[in-house]
């Protein structure tokens, strides 16, 4: 089998005002995908997502991975990996960032070929399931009024969440307060994590986590910018809260990282930014090396929820996974038999590959191919406190 052409298709969905949500980066008033399709001399075509929607990227798969890699054959995964990053054209936009995001995307295409290929589901190629159904956590608590946060916790126990993030990083003083009407409302026994997606610097990183672990929160997650190991290894060896990182992370080089200096509790790659599933797989080895778990960061488009179930089904030290519950088109309507949450779980699509088949009318609906890539935010991302 040979490899005859890869595609692209960028996707953008605006966002009604209920729908946008308020983070560290501004307000979110679009959702956005970049869908990877890989065509074979075999009728086989596999599906993949790069995280985001940026012209560049577009560029970094259709330009240069696609001169690099046609003719390759799509089920020797490792061997197109290494020569896309070790020798191949995403070393002129660096070991990390755009090209790696390019790459992830054909990644998971591969996989999702390799499976049709033989007719078995990613998690079976990937040693099987280690359990059923996958634990989730949802993300959908932003900063607000302390009540309607508090209402809206309510309302995704009563739909079977056991888990839920909350974002901070925002005034602490607020993080806290509303942190701690959750927990005064949902109960001790309910699971609550932290996402300041990098908005503290070192000392408010420190009050944040004390006053984290005394309400019994899992983890706190990118507490500061993600490239100061130092600050983040001094960080937990003075919390009481485990810390969470890795969607901004690429490759299994910049996780270990982490973990080599134990600045990390919980590793959190993001299949449509690391590297795609083969370096997902490889980061949770190193993992297990260093005997932390891998909570896989989902919160992208429908294509990339499912490479991410496949994992999560597969490797053995991922206890949960992270569940965008947030409104997005791209997640809920491009496929044809979306992946469904029920009772604090979701399973893996269970046919060849990755399992799912995009929706041709959504496609058509949700197409894009503007040349702008200001329309994502309404605000400019804030300092941190």
């Amino acid at each position: 089998m040979k490899i005859t052409d890869i595609r692209t298709i960028r996707l953008r969905a605006s966002l009604p005002n209920e729908g946008q949500v308020h983070s560290r980066s501004g307000v979110r008033a679009s959702r956005s995908a970049l869908l990877v399709e890989v065509h074979t001399d075999e009728g086989i075509t596999g599906i993949g997502s790069c995280s985001g929607n940026g012209m560049l990227i577009e560029i970094i798969v259709e330009r240069v991975l696609k001169r690099l890699l046609v003719g390759m054959d799509p089920t020797n995964i490792e061997e197109v990996w290494d020569k896309a990053y070790f020798r191949g054209g995403i070393r002129e936009f660096g070991s990390r960032g755009i090209g790696v995001v390019a790459l992830s995307g054909i990644d998971i295409a591969l996989w999702d070929i390799l499976g049709k290929a033989k007719g078995l589901p990613i998690y079976k190629l990937l040693g099987g399931a280690k359990r059923d159904k996958v634990p989730v956590y949802a993300t959908a608590l932003y900063p607000e009024a302390v009540e309607h946060v508090v209402q809206k916790a309510v309302a995704l126990a009563d739909r079977g969440f056991r888990a839920l993030k909350i974002k901070v990083g925002f005034d602490l003083a607020q993080d806290v307060e509303i942190v701690s009407a959750v927990r005064e409302r949902l109960g001790k026994d309910f699971t609550i994590m932290t996402d300041a997606n990098q908005g503290y610097k070192i000392d408010a990183a420190v009050k944040a986590a004390a006053a984290f672990a005394e309400l019994d929160v899992t983890w706190l997650e990118e507490p500061m910018f993600v490239e100061d190991i130092e600050a983040h290894a001094r960080l937990k060896s003075q919390s009481q809260v485990p810390i969470a990182l890795g969607e901004n992370l690429h490759t299994r080089f910049a996780f270990e990282a982490f973990m080599a200096r134990n600045a990390v509790d919980y590793l959190q790659p993001d299949v449509a930014r690391a590297g795609g599933i083969s370096e997902i797989v490889k980061i949770s080895a190193l993992a297990k090396r260093y005997q932390l778990p891998v909570s896989l960061h989902t919160w992208g488009d429908g294509v990339a929820l499912a490479a991410s179930l496949h994992l999560s089904a597969a490797l053995e030290n991922s206890p949960v996974m992270e569940l965008d519950t947030t409104c997005n088109p791209l997640r809920t309507e491009i496929l044809n038999q979306p992946p469904e949450f029920r009772d604090g779980f979701m399973i893996a699509p269970q046919g060849p590959g990755l399992g799912v088949a995009l929706d041709p009318a959504a496609i058509r609906k949700y197409a894009f191919s503007g040349t702008e890539e200001v329309a994502l935010w309404k605000e400019p991302v804030s300092a941190p406190v």
